[in-house]
């Protein structure tokens, strides 16, 4: 009988361990259906504090004050390569 895995979910998986190696703890996800096997790697991982923000600017000023406060980097999941945009700085 033949095994199959997702393999987005499996690479997802390594990279969120690989995460913890840099003392990361925190992670804002404004989940997606682009981003399911990214956001179910986080979710399935226990040694993470999740955050979940539908808006990726709003999660983006989250994560900005838990690294702030904490004075560790935090990990931000958007919902697609254009929503990251939305955590740039804007100039008014």
């Amino acid at each position: 009988m033949k095994k199959f895995i997702n393999r987005n979910y499996f690479w997802s998986s390594i990279f969120v361990e690989q995460l913890l190696q840099f003392d990361i703890k925190h992670v804002c996800i404004s989940p997606g259906s682009r981003n399911t096997p990214l956001t179910l790697a986080f979710a399935n991982n226990k040694k993470f504090k999740k955050y979940i923000h539908v808006d990726e600017r709003s999660s983006g000023f989250f994560a900005l004050g838990i690294a702030k406060k904490t004075n560790k980097p935090v990990v931000l999941v958007t919902t697609s390569g254009t929503a990251v945009a939305e955590l740039y700085p804007y100039n008014y």
